[in-house]
């Protein structure tokens, strides 16, 4: 009996006070206080812009911290750049977590430059990127970017072709999904599908062993040409040799490859002959799967594949 009457009075005694309502407000503090910094952290992930410069051009904020003109008639990588200011996030996660500083990374098929200035920031002033971009406009975007971002002395930039031995070659600008250009034609029936057009314009193309063959070494090289990585691989063997510890992150699209007239399975046995082995990235914590059997890729239609020794 007594305890009840010592609680009740005690109840009284902080009503009187004010101290329950003093608690309810701090409550309140702490609810609204964890909505701000929840805003604060969302707006701190999402870039400012765009901003669009007039003539088919805007600029963009990357999530990690570049600025990039893109070309805004693309509506393959444009888009997502635009809106979001990130661009395959599996790859993105995967190239943030693995170039270092002092590394040398080369980005064949390089478009406006987005794996380009990631890896410039990533390897730092030590570090060395060595960009190829066969694409006469996607090029002088690259070459902007670069530039724009002050990355100039530690990017390389060559307007080339990946090839497996120097020659002039045909290349299919296409004007709505830029980025899907190739040394191969879509095809009639294909632009048509995708409402769009193509035009053809002449460049040179060149082995890579011939681009690196200055380079101190080789730690990443990301190959993504719409078809045309036989060719580039085949080109490539001695700095394969060179660079025993040398990563390679492949897109592995067959059905382009076949387009190039070349076999996907040609592919597989360079770098498997040459004493890869391969991994799927995918979009989970690690960015990769297990290691993936030469003979399961043959049946996965589209991916992007890591190979390493």
């Amino acid at each position: 009996m007594l305890r009840s009457l010592q609680g009740r009075a005690a109840a009284r005694l902080r009503r009187g006070l004010g101290f329950e309502r003093l608690q309810e407000r701090l409550d309140q503090l702490e609810l609204q206080l964890s909505a701000v910094q929840q805003r604060l952290t969302a707006a701190e992930l999402r870039p400012h812009g765009p901003v669009y410069l007039g003539g088919h051009r805007a600029v963009v904020a990357t999530r990690w911290g570049a600025k990039m003109v893109v070309d805004t008639s693309d509506e393959l990588v444009a888009p997502w750049l635009l809106l979001d200011g990130l661009w395959e996030t599996h790859v993105t996660g995967w190239m943030n977590d693995t170039l270092k500083p002092g590394d040398v990374m080369v980005d064949v098929g390089a478009n406006v430059g987005y794996f380009t200035l990631l890896a410039a920031q990533k390897v730092g002033a030590a570090g060395r990127v060595i960009a190829v971009e066969a694409h006469p406009s996607a090029y002088e975007v690259l070459r902007h970017n670069v530039i724009l971002n002050g990355h100039l002395p530690t990017v390389t930039l060559w307007n080339r072709a990946a090839w497996s031995i120097p020659a002039e070659l045909t290349f299919h600008q296409r004007v709505r999904s830029s980025a899907s250009s190739s040394l191969a034609t879509g095809g009639a029936d294909a632009l048509e599908a995708l409402g769009d057009t193509e035009q053809v314009v002449a460049v040179q193309a060149v082995p890579l062993d011939e681009l690196l063959q200055d380079a101190p070494r080789v730690n990443v090289i990301k190959i993504d040409i719409e078809g045309a990585e036989v060719q580039a691989l085949r080109g490539l063997t001695e700095t394969l040799a060179r660079n025993p510890d040398m990563q390679v992150l492949f897109e592995w699209f067959p059905s382009q490859i076949r387009k190039m007239g070349d076999d996907p399975e040609e592919l597989l046995r360079l770098l498997a002959g040459a004493g890869f082995h391969f991994r799927v990235l995918d979009h989970a914590p690690d960015f990769e799967s297990a290691v993936t059997d030469p003979t399961q890729l043959l049946q996965l239609e589209y991916g992007n594949v890591v190979a390493s020794r």
